[in-house]
């Protein structure tokens, strides 16, 4: 009797732990449907995994796991391994990773078979705009790969990529600076989150003899517990925008931070309603002289996905209310990483619309603005645009070298950071440095850069409140006056003859007297 009422007691637990068990799934199936619904891909992989550590044959969850991983742009490697278990699925999601990852492997022709196969089974996460949609990607690969373009594409070094993602270069006009954002160990927040990443840090490098130096920490205020990303560097290096994650993760907002008299960054300031929202604000840029901003947002009335967005600064120092790109730039996927060169016209960002050949291309076009309009947008086409994500790209002052990052096979374990030689042809633009002293000690000012012929502020510039130094940006053929300004000192107004008559490269010394 004893043993009959023990057996049934071990019978009765197991049962428990099965009902607990298969409830425990239905919670993680329920949080993993969330963030899937969001497209926050990297918390959906997460319970994904959960989900397969506890039933390795659970076929949704193994195939969304792998969707996930396609969105995150993982390594091809990492892929294959699941190319069997989709080839053995029937489910018409199996088929759609499956198309994607024969993609991944420049098999474009094979890719666009097992997508119009795809296209017979309606019962499928992606809609039938979205797999024609991948159907015309891979034929544009195939068009770019035919025909690539005579840039040259090299991983910038491993004293910046590690083996964990970096992203995000911006680089100073100088180019003695890069900063970029990392989730590599050893950040101010030292601990994985619960699916194993570190979090993200801003790191910054600085440009010896011509090679890029270790990165280092830029520490705190800056760097926090949270998650901290670069997002843009002001012309004269004086201001930075930085993304901030929100406490839950999911959403972020951008923020503001300067140099000090001590040439550290201070701590960031968040931005106001007219730029944050209670969506994604993930990225931004500043035009030359910081008056207008661009910026991403997943707020509602854009055109699908995230936009891209123009605030200007008004006379009282506020924003204006941000109104959106339109549609010329702006598609029903997804736009990020808007950036406007220093020449105040060419206007580049990375879309999934468009016409692109992988994730997020890179595209370029030209700002009107007597018309306030921007030309069609033009691919940058391979080797610059990949399969992959190729994103947050940024060019030095006379066009001859860009930066952005990627995923690619010469991988140092993520994504990582690039350098291009673009070949895009000399934009005429070259820097002028100069110092900034103060009853002899070296300081901040403020330095505007007037266009003698159209008598229109060229840019606005700071110098380092530290150092004193600072850069203009300028056409060599043309004149500018140079008015340096700061409170409580004498203005002064440099004639600034075309730099092309140089005989030898000076520096602009320029000395305040206090009033």
């Amino acid at each position: 009797m004893r043993k009959l009422i023990f057996i049934l007691a071990l019978v009765a637990n197991s049962l428990l732990s099965f009902a607990q068990s298969k409830d425990f799934v239905k919670l993680l199936k329920k949080e993993a449907a969330f963030y899937f619904k969001s497209e926050d891909y990297y918390n959906a992989l997460g319970f994904y995994r959960r989900i397969v550590a506890h039933d390795a044959k659970e076929e949704e969850a193994n195939i969304l796991s792998t969707y996930c991983k396609l969105k995150l742009q993982y390594h091809l490697d990492s892929l294959l391994v699941h190319e069997k278990e989709l080839k053995a699925s029937k489910k018409s999601d199996a088929l759609y990773c499956l198309a994607m990852i024969k993609h991944k492997q420049k098999m474009f022709d094979e890719s666009i078979i097992v997508l119009q196969q795809c296209l017979k089974n309606k019962k499928r996460i992606v809609s039938d705009d979205g797999v024609n949609f991948m159907i015309g990607v891979n034929r544009n690969a195939k068009k770019y790969m035919t025909n690539p373009h005579r840039s040259i594409v090299r991983n910038i070094g491993k004293n910046i990529n590690s083996a964990y993602p970096e992203y995000v270069p911006i680089v100073s006009s100088d180019e003695h600076a890069l900063y970029f954002t990392s989730r590599r160990e050893g950040g101010v927040n030292n601990k994985k989150d619960q699916f194993g990443y570190y979090h993200e840090d801003i790191y910054v490098s600085h440009k010896t003899n011509g090679a890029w130096g270790p990165a280092e920490n830029i520490g705190k205020p800056v760097n926090t517990e949270e998650n901290d990303g670069c997002v843009a560097i002001s012309p004269d290096g004086y201001k930075m925008i930085v993304y901030r994650s929100t406490p839950d993760g999911i959403n972020g907002n951008l923020y503001e931070t300067k140099l000090n008299s001590k040439g550290k960054w201070e701590t960031p300031v968040v931005f106001g309603l007219e730029i944050n929202s209670q969506y994604h604000e993930s990225s931004a840029c500043f035009t030359n002289d910081t008056s207008i901003m661009y910026f991403c947002s997943t707020r509602p009335g854009g055109y699908g996905g995230k936009d891209i967005y123009r605030i200007k600064r008004l006379p009282n120092g506020k924003w204006s209310a941000a109104y959106n790109l339109g549609p010329g730039i702006n598609t029903v996927y997804d736009e990020e990483s808007p950036y406007m060169h220093v020449d105040g016209s060419t206007f580049y960002f990375s879309s999934k619309g468009h016409n692109t050949m992988g994730e997020f291309d890179v595209f370029r076009t030209t700002y009107n603005e007597e018309t306030n309009a921007f030309s069609p947008a033009e691919n940058l086409e391979y080797p610059i645009n990949t399969v992959g994500n190729d994103v947050f790209f940024v060019l030095n002052v006379d066009g001859q070298k860009g930066y952005y990052s990627s995923l690619k096979d010469d991988t140092h374990g993520n994504t990582d950071i690039y350098e291009i030689d673009t070949r895009f042809g000399d934009n005429d633009l070259k820097v002028k440095s100069g110092l900034l002293f103060k009853d002899n000690v070296a300081g901040k000012g403020k330095i505007t850069l007037l266009d003698n012929e159209s008598n229109k502020v060229a840019g606005i510039y700071n110098s380092n409140p530290k150092t004193g130094k600072f850069i203009i940006v300028v056409n060599p053929l043309k004149t500018y006056k140079v008015i340096v300004q700061e409170e409580g000192y004498q203005s002064v107004v440099i004639e600034l003859e075309p730099i092309a008559t140089e005989k030898n490269e000076t520096e602009l010394n320029i000395k305040l007297i206090k009033k």
